[in-house]
């Protein structure tokens, strides 16, 4: 049983989710909004509301981000999947104590799907010569580096570019295999949405069977109380020790 009293999570413009019967956890392992509490409330939340639930843990993606930084292929690589099992590590306990159990899935396993790589290079294909498919990459990108202040765009474009295609390949893949809600804590990259909605001419098909849920944490009363409570003592203790 998972114990979660600190995080409500409400699914915020996704009509028709409570019909669906599986859910895909799609897991960025170097955000916050994935990590202890947070993500003990949103698997609390797909196990009390669905019957499958998959949890897709986002690491050798990570990859480009530390080719970015200078990083070899081979050793970017290496350090992704260190982030993933750092993930794995720290929250199999959670993710053992669920009532549904989940399945997990890392991104490499991807890797070894049959379709790979026509389906990666059909999409690569969509950005060379679909306008509508270019220009949600390049809006994605954009506002990524919108909220970095532009640090560092010029080097990383290629490889932010590379992450976004091979992400909606996968994202693509998942949604064959498997016809679910995808709970995320964030906003859905236009990429994405444009391929789900079959805007993109000639797109692998398969993504139409994802419907996207953005999902939003709202700390619970007895949590806010609680801390206030800690927070009112803290402040009026006269004297606090503190460690060595």
């Amino acid at each position: 049983m998972i114990f979660n009293d600190r995080y409500k999570v409400i699914v915020r413009h996704s009509p028709g989710w409570r019909g669906k019967e599986a859910a895909t956890l799609g897991v960025s392992v170097g955000s916050p909004n994935w990590q202890d509490d947070k993500f003990v409330a949103i698997l609390d939340f797909a196990a009390r509301n669905f019957k499958t639930i998959r949890i897709d843990v986002t690491d050798a993606l990570y990859r480009y981000n530390f080719m970015a930084k200078g990083l070899s292929a081979h050793n970017a690589l290496t350090q992704a999947n260190a982030l993933g099992a750092l993930w794995l590590a720290k929250h199999q306990a959670t993710i053992d104590a669920a009532p549904v159990r989940p399945r997990i899935v890392r991104w490499a396993e991807w890797y070894a799907h049959p379709d790979f790589q026509e389906t990666l290079d059909a999409f690569k294909d969509s950005y060379k010569h679909d306008e509508i498919f270019r220009t949600a990459v390049e809006k994605d990108i954009d506002h990524f580096y919108g909220r970095k202040n532009n640090c560092g765009q010029q080097a990383g474009w290629e490889y932010s570019k590379d992450y976004l295609i091979e992400e909606v390949a996968v994202s693509t893949l998942q949604a064959r295999e498997l016809a679910s809600v995808k709970i995320y804590p964030g906003d859905d990259l236009e990429c994405l949405r444009v391929v789900r909605q079959r805007l993109v001419k000639d797109a692998p098909c398969g993504l139409e069977h994802e419907q996207f849920a953005k999902v939003k944490f709202y700390t619970r009363p007895a949590h806010k109380k609680n801390f206030a409570l800690f927070q009112k003592c803290s402040e009026e203790a006269p004297f606090q020790r503190t460690a060595s």
